[in-house]
C-alpha cells in the first residue's frame, strides 16, 4: 500500500495489539536526542470489544504477518490532546535505535513541547519573544530553554534559542493516524480531520462492504485517506494528503514516544 500506509522495511519496529515488540536491524550514526518528560509508553484507552476492535486487530495482524520485524512503531489508542486515535504508526529514520540511552526527565511535558515546536517553527527566537507568544513568564521560559539545550534539542547563542537540524532531533519521517468505523463514516472523518493536527497522513478504516462513493468523495475533499479491509486484503480507496511534520507540539509528543520506545526496546 502506498503513501504512508505501506509498512516498509525502511522503518524500525511494530508494536502490535498483542504487545510484542519487534526491533529492526537498521544502524547509523547516533542521533543527538535526549528525552522530554514523556512516558516510555503513552497513556492509552482500554479498547472496547466489538466489530471495530476486530477490524483493527485484523489489520494489525495482517501487517505483522507480512512484515515480521520490519515496520513502524504502532501505538493503539494513545491519549492525545485531540482524543484517542485508534492507531498511530510512527515511521522512523534509519539508525534511530542508536540514539543515546540516557534521558533527562524534564517537565511539564506539554509546555516544553510547545516551546520546542515554537522554536523549530521560527528556527530562532529570543526568550522574551517566546514568553510573549506562549503567554508564559520569561524566567520560566529561560529555564526551559536551558533544559532543552542541555538535552541537545536546541542551541542558545547571543540570547537566542536556535533550532538544530530537524533530522538530528526528530526521528519520525511519517506519522500515520487511523480511525476505524464500521458504519458511521461521517464521525470517522471528523476524527480523522482532528488527527491532521499531529499526523502527516490521516486515514479512515472501514469494512470493504460498507464503503460507497459518498465516503470516498468526502474523504478526498478533506484530504483524508480511506482504507478498507475485507478480512484478508487491505486496500487503499483514497490516498491521504501528505502534511508536513512536525505540524504541532502533538507531532513532537508522538516523536518522543517513538524515541523512548526505540531506545527502550533496543537496549
Amino acid at each position: 500500500m502506498r503513501d504512508g500506509v505501506r509498512l516498509s522495511s525502511d522503518t524500525l519496529r511494530v508494536v502490535t495489539a498483542s504487545g510484542r515488540h519487534h526491533v529492526g536491524s537498521g544502524a547509523g550514526a547516533p542521533l543527538d536526542i535526549r528525552g522530554i518528560a514523556v512516558p516510555a509508553e503513552p497513556r492509552t484507552r482500554t479498547p472496547t470489544a466489538g466489530p471495530e476492535l476486530e477490524l483493527l486487530d485484523g489489520v494489525v495482524r495482517r501487517y505483522e504477518a507480512r512484515l515480521g520485524p520490519d515496520g513502524p512503531v504502532v501505538f493503539r489508542e494513545p491519549a492525545m490532546p485531540t482524543g484517542f486515535p485508534d492507531i498511530v504508526a510512527v515511521f522512523c529514520r534509519h539508525g534511530s535505535q542508536t540514539a543515546p540511552s540516557t534521558r533527562r526527565r524534564l517537565g511539564p511535558e506539554h509546555l516544553r513541547l510547545r516551546l520546542l515546536h515554537h522554536v523549530y517553527s521560527l528556527r530562532r527566537s529570543s526568550a522574551p519573544d517566546i514568553a510573549a507568544a506562549l503567554g508564559r513568564d520569561e524566567r520560566r521560559v529561560r529555564r526551559l530553554l536551558d533544559d532543552l539545550e542541555q538535552a541537545l534539542l536546541l542551541r542558545q547563542t547571543r540570547d537566542r534559542a536556535v533550532a538544530r537540524a530537524l533530522e538530528s532531533v526528530f526521528i519520525a519521517t511519517r506519522i500515520v493516524a487511523i480511525e476505524a468505523k464500521i458504519r458511521d463514516w461521517r464521525n470517522a472523518l471528523r476524527q480523522a480531520v482532528a488527527n491532521t493536527w499531529f499526523a502527516s497522513h490521516s486515514y479512515v478504516l472501514m469494512p470493504s462492504e460498507r464503503v460507497g462513493e459518498a465516503v470516498s468523495q468526502h474523504a478526498a475533499r478533506l484530504g483524508i485517506g480511506l482504507m478498507t479491509y475485507d478480512g484478508s486484503r487491505i486496500s487503499v480507496r483514497v490516498r491521504a494528503r501528505r502534511l508536513s511534520i512536525p505540524s504541532s507540539y502533538g507531532s513532537w509528543l508522538v516523536n518522543e514516544w517513538a524515541v523512548r520506545h526505540v531506545n527502550h526496546v533496543s537496549r
